[in-house]
């Protein structure tokens, strides 16, 4: 697996400009990872109700931005449960009303543990698996053949309250 390390007062993950080049693709329907948060990816308690939002671990934005026809992979601690994050799936449309995004919540995993997780889109959906439980998301765009991978980001407004280090294998 790869690491990536969202560093204290970030947003974004270290890596060279070779992966992000890397990161383009053309019709992919289907996208899965497996991942690990390290123990940093957890901490408590809140510091503000901006640690809710949502941090993004991995998924795809379809033609050319993020902001306009994506989906991915997120998470939050569950600051009820030590060690626990909350995973959820995040989709990103131009065409919804206010708020543009909508999320999910799929499951929970322990820091430390090795997760398998997939992204498909299908029709009019994306059907969003994390270690066998499944969810359905609307997918209101037709998804252009361009396609770009997402990578680790910390937030929303707050940024990382600590250095951070995330595990991906992109399968």
């Amino acid at each position: 697996m790869k690491q990536y390390l969202i560093k204290k007062g970030n947003h974004y993950c270290s890596m060279s400009i070779f992966e992000k080049l890397g990161a383009i693709g053309w019709k992919i329907k289907k996208y899965s990872v497996r991942f690990k948060f390290h123990n940093d990816c957890y901490w408590k308690p809140a510091r503000n109700s901006d640690d809710f939002d949502l941090n993004k671990l991995t998924g795809l934005a379809y033609g050319m931005g993020v902001h306009s026809n994506s989906v991915r992979l997120t998470w939050i601690p569950d600051f009820d449960v030590n060690g626990k994050l909350r995973i959820f799936g995040y989709t990103y449309d131009e065409k919804s009303t206010d708020p543009k995004f909508t999320c999910l919540e799929i499951t929970s995993v322990q820091v430390g543990q090795t997760c398998e997780g997939c992204i498909e889109s299908v029709g009019n959906e994306y059907v969003i698996t994390v270690n066998g439980v499944t969810v359905r998301m609307a997918n209101v765009n037709a998804d252009p053949n361009l396609c770009l991978r997402l990578f680790p980001y910390f937030g929303g407004n707050n940024t990382a309250p600590q250095d951070m280090t995330v595990d991906i294998e992109y399968l």
